[in-house]
């Protein structure tokens, strides 16, 4: 891509800027289009453009694009809210700490449109998985994959294989033939990486779960602080994992977004009970780390968390660049520190270069 292409790519994502530089919009190009579509950004970059009064400006077939992506993300979410309130309703009976994450809350908390989600993430205590599993098999959901919107239930070894290594359940499913929405996936998450663990940062989230509404759509999810934590959690885990590199699923930049949405205009008091929470739960880096890469990707307006992530990572330069890979226990370093060129790499796997330990 050209600098100008990835200027006009960044303000077309940088929803909440103030102002749009009207020559940006001679890179309009296949490309860009192109990038809009891989990152999940499309219907941002349409909501952008009808802001500023620019959609007439731009070229008939990438407007249109943009335009029939925000209308299929509207009739999607419709959909998926309703599935929200369906798992809200069979999970309020179990008696069971649980909160609903990323997609469940943010999809409604963004412009109409704006982020859409394939799933509903579940937080959950360990010992309550094997309950909330049991539950969900009872409501008609069977655990598998989705594969050309086709189902496929997992085996016992995949079943097996995704709580040792990932942390998470094999996605539980239900067929709903809902408008732009056939299945309904719901992941239980029980640890913060790719890895499962003693249960604890889990259980110190789980003890400051609320249930937020917004315009009467109402979802228990955890309170400000702790939802941003995992947020960043869960964008640290996926883009400093080598499969979700291989994949080219580890910086799609909707995930930015999100911290993008939640930071960018908070101030000082908001930002610093966001680090202050994180430093009690030691994932001070890793919120670090998700915040200078959001910084770097969109028109970043908040400078004190930026210095603050900064200050965090002073000793620690190589945290921003480094990938790990599970299965072989492998430690890898990208030769490009330029987090916005690593995300417009055609392959960043062929960036990574291993790092010998002693």
């Amino acid at each position: 891509m050209t600098e100008q292409e990835k200027r006009l790519f960044q303000s077309l994502c940088s929803f909440q800027s103030k102002s749009f530089d009207r020559e940006l919009l001679t890179a309009a190009s296949p490309t860009v289009l192109g990038q809009l579509f891989f990152n999940r950004m499309q219907a941002v970059a349409y909501g952008t453009l009808a802001k500023n009064e620019l959609l007439s400006a731009m070229n008939r077939e990438f407007r249109n694009s943009l335009k029939a992506a925000y209308a299929l993300n509207i009739e999607k979410n419709q959909s998926f809210f309703g599935c929200v309130r369906y798992l809200g309703k069979l999970l309020s009976g179990l008696g069971l700490n649980y909160a609903m994450l990323k997609g469940a809350y943010l999809c409604k908390l963004y412009p109409d449109g704006y982020r859409t989600s394939n799933d509903i993430d579940l937080l959950v205590a360990p010992e309550n998985v094997t309950k909330i599993g049991k539950a969900l098999v009872n409501a008609g959901f069977q655990q598998g994959y989705v594969r050309n919107e086709e189902f496929y239930p997992a085996s016992r070894r995949q079943i097996i294989e995704s709580k040792m290594m990932r942390g998470e359940t094999v996605p539980y499913i239900k067929e709903m033939d809902l408008p732009q929405m056939k299945f309904l996936e719901v992941d239980l998450n029980f640890s913060l990486d790719y890895k499962p663990n003693d249960g604890h940062a889990v259980g110190e989230l789980l003890k400051n779960t609320e249930v937020k509404e917004i315009d009467g759509y109402k979802v228990c999810t955890l309170n400000d602080e702790d939802f941003l934590v995992h947020l960043c959690c869960h964008l640290y885990k996926e883009a400093t994992t080598l499969p979700w590199v291989e994949m080219k699923r580890d910086m799609t930049l909707y995930k930015y977004c999100d911290i993008y949405l939640l930071l960018n205009h908070a101030d000082k008091q908001k930002t610093d009970r966001f680090f202050d929470r994180a430093r009690v739960l030691g994932l001070e880096k890793i919120c670090a780390f998700a915040v200078r890469g959001t910084a770097e990707l969109f028109e970043f307006n908040n400078a004190h968390a930026v210095h603050t992530a900064d200050d965090i990572l002073r000793d620690r330069p190589a945290f921003l660049h480094t990938v790990v890979s599970p299965k072989d226990k492998k430690t890898y370093e990208y030769s490009v520190s330029d987090i916005k060129e690593r995300l417009f790499s055609e392959n960043r796997v062929d960036l990574l270069k291993e790092v010998k330990t002693p």
